[in-house]
């Protein structure tokens, strides 16, 4: 008897889908951030996230210090003792909601005014087969924007007093920060190119692979100097994800052209557009 071969369930398929669609999006990234056209956008996060962070530990560090002092789980420290352990908690959970913030406006200004530009250069430059059929969407976008970050730093806070479980004082910063990018930054990068059905359907198709490349930026955000580009970077990664998503959306494998009412747009991109 023939052995039978292993089948992948739909959901070890779909992951494999979103690891290689994730791993292409990153590459085509980093081949297009080196482009000098592309840094006077990308550079406006930077300005954002490094500027405010600045400011707010020469203002307001040590008084939040104290603030997260009073607050747990620093008071249960102290009152087991550990004063000294606490002091050093009530200081880096500070610092890092400062950055948590710092790096929140960036991400706010790369989705108000930074992804559109990429995206339309992208659509010139890499992806001209794609049809712009989006809309005006810039109060829809600021109101996604505001809400995401009000309940990011919000849930920042709230599960702060988790971070004493071993392994979650990593996982939960990086976790909050990978849902913010995806679900601001998937938003803001479609709408230039997609109508409201196939913004609703990218965006719950590739949603994974949304989770996934905002967690890509959320480690970034965590290195030390890198952090400071994260913002900017991933905004290039959400710009190409979308562009790329939305082509398989519409049936377009990696350079094939759009069918509109029977009429081939485009056979590749590598055309010259006539």
């Amino acid at each position: 008897m023939a052995a039978t071969e292993p089948c992948l369930s739909v959901e070890e398929s779909e992951a494999i889908l979103d690891l290689m669609f994730v791993t292409r999006v990153f590459w085509r990234s980093l081949a297009t951030v080196r482009n000098p056209a592309l840094w006077k956008w990308l550079m406006v996060p930077v300005v954002v996230a490094v500027g405010s962070l600045i400011v707010m530990l020469l203002t307001v560090l040590r008084p939040l210090s104290a603030q997260f002092l009073g607050m747990a789980p620093a008071t249960w420290l102290i009152s087991m003792g550990w004063t000294g352990v606490a002091d050093v908690f009530a200081w880096v959970a500070a610092w890092l909601m400062l950055f948590a913030i710092s790096y929140g406006l960036a991400a706010l200004v790369s989705g108000l005014l930074v992804v559109n530009q990429l995206t339309d250069w992208l659509g010139r430059s890499v992806y001209p087969q794609l049809r712009r059929h989006g809309s005006d969407r810039v109060w829809q976008s600021l109101w996604v924007s505001t809400m995401s970050t009000l309940v990011y730093l919000g849930g920042w806070l709230l599960t702060l007093p988790l971070w004493l479980v071993p392994g979650l004082a990593f996982v939960l910063p990086v976790g909050w920060l990978a849902w913010f990018n995806a679900r601001t930054l998937s938003f803001d990068a479609l709408t230039s190119y997609a109508d409201d059905a196939e913004l609703t359907q990218v965006r719950r198709r590739f949603r994974g692979s949304f989770f996934v490349l905002g967690a890509v930026g959320a480690l970034m955000a965590h290195i030390p100097i890198v952090g400071f580009f994260a913002a900017s970077f991933t905004a290039l990664m959400f710009a190409v994800a979308a562009l790329e998503a939305l082509s398989l959306q519409r049936g377009q494998a990696d350079g094939a052209g759009e069918v509109l009412e029977g009429e081939v747009v485009m056979r590749t991109t590598r055309e010259r557009i006539r």
